[in-house]
């Protein structure tokens, strides 16, 4: 089969591999779609989170198949999988994780503690283990959700970074009626933002430095759309909110977000990291105290797949416009430049059949 195979800092190479046959607990998916994730940008621009060392639960080093953003059709079943059958259609959780640490055991398998590898590798497949930047998958079935037959899969593959944002909402316990800001206007601070409405916010904010994405945050029903390059974002939010929003999501991972997450948040308000940050910051936390703003964080997603699923279906109007490229497996590299480049990509999606 064909498959994206990624080997270190700037490095993927388009190769045929054998296709591996799946466990007796694993499922092998026909790959249909594969969104291009920020992750993937990094692994290709800097060589993070890749396994240069053997990760413990894989078992794997570079080179790796990349890709953990996916949807597909099941071809083959191990013998112990009774949950899945041939033909169905599903989009794949790409956790890795032990299944028995106190963490795993808690249902809290984002967190596990055997998954990440000595040399920080990450506890995804197409990150740490095989992905689905291939014509064919092997993955576990617990981690196979059914796809409603109406759903395209297309928007299968962009229930992964659905979930990354709606782990966010979950976490943050946002209820009707409270005031949202968000600070990123990529693909989960967009997700963010529609969830947050979808969830009964009855003002959502997004602030970014890219009027091209911001423009698309309208286009999918984000009115209230700033730019810190133009606008005074504490400020404008004060004028119409004195006490400030509710919650804060943080989707953009950089100082001067967090610290104006700090400013627009209302006293005993939350802020809700999602984002991870490329360099360490710094927080004021007697400022932290003396607001009684709590600060929680999430990593990946947990037992939320089928919900997911069911959002997105039910408002594929909306999550369609965020998908703005669809691409050959052979033009990965290129695909992976183009949201580097161009902002008004936002999700590029990889298609084997194309």
């Amino acid at each position: 089969m064909k498959a994206a195979r990624i080997y270190g800092k700037q490095d993927i190479r388009i190769e045929d591999v054998d296709i591996p046959e799946p466990k007796e607990n694993e499922v092998q998916v026909k790959v249909k779609f594969v969104g291009i994730c920020g992750s993937d940008i990094h692994m290709y621009a800097e060589g993070l989170s890749l396994p240069y060392e053997e990760n413990p639960l894989t078992g794997k080093t570079v080179p790796i198949i990349e890709g953990h953003e996916f949807s597909g059709q099941v071809v083959k079943a191990g013998k112990n999988v009774h949950d899945v059958k041939v033909d169905d259609r599903i989009a794949i959780e790409p956790i890795l994780s032990c299944g028995h640490c106190r963490n795993c055991l808690k249902g809290m398998y984002n967190y596990c503690l055997h998954a990440v590898g000595p040399d920080g590798s990450g506890n995804f497949i197409g990150v740490s283990g095989d992905g689905g930047m291939a014509e064919y998958a092997n993955v576990e079935a617990k981690f196979a959700h059914k796809l409603p037959d109406e759903m395209g899969f297309d928007l299968g593959a962009l229930v992964e970074p659905t979930a990354v944002a709606y782990e966010g909402i979950k976490r943050s316990g946002l209820i009707e009626g409270q005031t949202v800001a968000v600070m990123g206007a990529g693909p989960i601070g967009l997700c963010t933002a529609v969830l947050a409405k979808i969830a009964g916010a009855t003002k959502v904010y997004i602030s970014d430095v890219s009027e091209v994405r911001l423009e698309k945050a309208r286009e999918i029903g984000i009115e209230n759309t700033l730019n810190p390059t133009k606008d005074d974002v504490v400020e404008k939010i004060h004028a119409d909110l004195p006490e400030g929003v509710d919650i804060t999501f943080e989707c953009a991972g950089v100082q001067q977000t967090f610290d104006t997450a700090a400013q627009i948040t209302t006293a005993t308000g939350l802020i809700q990291v999602d984002a991870l940050f490329g360099k360490t910051i710094e927080l004021d936390i007697n400022n932290a105290i003396m607001q009684g703003h709590n600060i929680h964080t999430t990593l990946g997603y947990e037992n939320c797949f089928p919900t997911v699923i069911n959002i997105i279906n039910s408002n594929q109007e909306i999550f369609q416009k965020m998908i703005t490229k669809k691409i050959s497996l052979d033009d990965t590299v290129e695909g992976i430049k183009s949201l580097q480049e161009d902002k008004s990509q936002v999700k590029v999606m990889i298609s084997p059949e194309l």
